[in-house]
């Protein structure tokens, strides 16, 4: 371009030479037509510099506006973007000069571009400097539709009389997680804190763990759309017992009571199968809590319909940390239970015995009097005619004092100690005895004996005590059958915590005991049968004979479907 401008007024200048033979005064002398000449070089070597300069100053600032770390865009007031980075192509999933005269909206999701329209007239109308870090929630949108957080810089750029927008562009998605993931282990904390907090205050462990499961579920983004239970081991060890729930309202209300076997994953995975463990809903996660290797429960979090069935690492160390402190919240309840329940064993203990002492006082001194009024009236039995009222009034007699003499002898068993003449025995020859002398029993009360004995190991014992201890149970059986039923005997071998004992279950399909009842029943006198003129000894002095051998006797029953009583004493291997 330059060079013909010059050409055109050098044309100009040697034009206006004068050729009309006029005077030399009057035409431009050659040295002024050189110095014109020498000015325009001059010029021309001026303009050429500039233009150099121009694309070196273009060329360097190209080289800036690519080595920026962040995307940037030139921006008109009609929106139009004329000017892109290589960050910003690659940032947006763009080819090289595409973004070139595109609307700059389309880079934004179309639910904002409303709002963003409204943005951009503003901001042209006082366009002002805007830093990043303003705190405005801007999302982004990629050709592949994909989109991402973003913070933005404007920075107004006044060229030729047009002001263009520079905007710097920065993809926040890390920054926006590591704050949500800063401000949810705080959150995680805090709810540590209080479940700590929680665990220490006087109430009750179903009231505790209700509050802990509502601490749980206000952890965002945890477990999204979860539901909550938390169950532990009950007076059973096979069975879990549901403590707290937080469930959708109008569902069902969850098991109550489910097998401990049926609902124990390993770990935080969803491994249970269908027929495995209950299906409360889709997908449930259950993070086991274990004291000292002995487990006490899981904290099950179902999750519902369309959520996520993977926990996140996060998920898993939130809830073993509170299953960890819920563990030691339920062994410290479990170990005031115990506490209480030695206190009262021993408060209980402490009056038994002084009642025992009383008792055998007494009886020591009704048994020689009785003893007299027993033996006269056996002789009075014998002189007396055969069809008289005094034979029968007699033998009434002879048979009550038999049977006080029977209660005394169960007094004095049960408050004093004698020396056992022990000896090996099989648990089911006594059994079987204990069957044949009940034998007249169970055939007026119309009750079939199932018998089923398995080989097991000798037990050292008295073996009187422990016939009398398996009469009295199949006693109690006949009581509960009067209208007939099904008695079963069981032997066999079972270990109590790793240590073998010889067991025998003792089960009748009768009336059952009352729930209220199942504490009390081997108290000594203490009876429901006042009618058949029972003292309540039986149960007490079958309790005292199995302890007496290092064993221990359990019930198991509920009204009306019968009961089973179990004697375990220790065997050899």
């Amino acid at each position: 371009m330059f060079p013909q401008v010059i050409a055109v007024k050098m044309y100009y200048i040697l034009t206006r030479i004068p050729r009309d033979g006029r005077s030399v005064e009057e035409r431009m002398t050659r040295e002024q037509l050189l110095s014109q000449l020498e000015e325009m070089r001059q010029q021309l070597h001026l303009l050429d510099s500039c233009r150099q300069e121009m694309h070196s100053g273009q060329a360097k600032y190209e080289r800036l506006l690519e080595s920026a770390p962040d995307a940037m865009l030139f921006l008109n007031r009609n929106g139009r973007i004329v000017l892109s980075n290589a960050q910003l192509e690659e940032l947006f999933g763009y080819a090289e000069g595409e973004l070139i005269g595109m609307d700059v909206h389309t880079l934004i999701p179309e639910r904002y571009h409303a709002r963003h329209r409204k943005n951009v007239a503003n901001y042209f109308s006082n366009p002002i400097p805007r830093l990043m870090g303003t705190n405005l929630e801007i999302y982004c949108l990629r050709k592949d539709k994909t989109e991402f957080p973003a913070d933005i810089s404007l920075s107004p750029l006044e060229t030729d009389g047009e002001v263009l927008v520079i905007a710097s562009i920065r993809d926040i998605t890390e920054r926006k997680l590591a704050g949500e993931q800063i401000a949810r282990n705080y959150r995680i904390q805090t709810v540590i804190s209080s479940v700590l907090k929680v665990s220490l205050e006087p109430i009750s462990l179903d009231e505790q763990l209700n509050r802990v499961l509502d601490l749980i579920l206000t952890i965002p983004g945890i477990l999204p759309n979860a539901e909550g239970y938390i169950y532990s081991i009950g007076d059973d060890p096979e069975i879990l017992v549901l403590r707290a729930h937080r469930h959708s309202t109008g569902r069902e209300p969850p098991f109550e009571r489910i097998a401990a076997d049926k609902c124990m994953c390993q770990g935080f995975r969803l491994t249970c199968t269908p027929d495995a463990a209950p299906s409360i809903l889709d997908g449930h996660f259950c993070t086991p809590i274990v004291s000292s290797g002995q487990t006490l429960g899981p904290i099950m979090m179902a999750v519902k319909e369309g959520s996520t069935t993977t926990a996140t690492p996060d998920a898993e160390m939130f809830l073993v940390a509170i299953a960890n402190t819920l563990a030691t919240v339920i062994m410290r309840h479990q170990a005031e239970a115990e506490r209480n329940k030695l206190r009262d064993q021993s408060s209980e203990s402490e009056k038994l015995a002084a009642l025992g002492r009383i008792a055998a006082n007494v009886a020591d001194e009704l048994r020689n009097p009785l003893t007299a009024v027993g033996g006269f009236a056996r002789r009075l039995e014998k002189k007396c005619l055969n069809v008289s009222k005094e034979k029968e009034y007699v033998a009434f007699i002879v048979a009550e004092v038999t049977r006080m003499e029977g209660i005394l002898r169960s007094v004095l068993s049960l408050s004093r100690g004698a020396a056992r003449r022990m000896e090996q025995c099989d648990l089911s020859h006594i059994a079987e005895e204990a069957v044949r002398l009940s034998e007249k029993a169970l055939r007026e009360r119309s009750i079939a004996a199932e018998k089923v004995y398995s080989e097991i190991a000798l037990i050292n014992c008295e073996r009187e005590s422990i016939l009398q201890a398996i009469e009295n149970l199949i006693s109690k059986a006949v009581e509960a059958m009067p209208s007939g039923g099904t008695l079963t005997i069981t032997t066999g071998k079972e270990p109590v915590k790793g240590v073998p004992h010889a067991v025998l279950h003792v089960k009748d399909t009768g009336e059952g005991i009352k729930e209220e009842y199942l504490t009390r029943i081997f108290e000594p006198f203490f009876t429901t049968r006042v009618a058949s003129k029972g003292v309540g000894l039986g149960l007490s002095l079958t309790k005292k004979f199995v302890e007496d051998h290092g064993g221990m006797i359990t019930v198991k029953s509920s009204a009306g479907s019968g009961s089973t009583f179990s004697l375990h004493l220790s065997c050899s291997e």
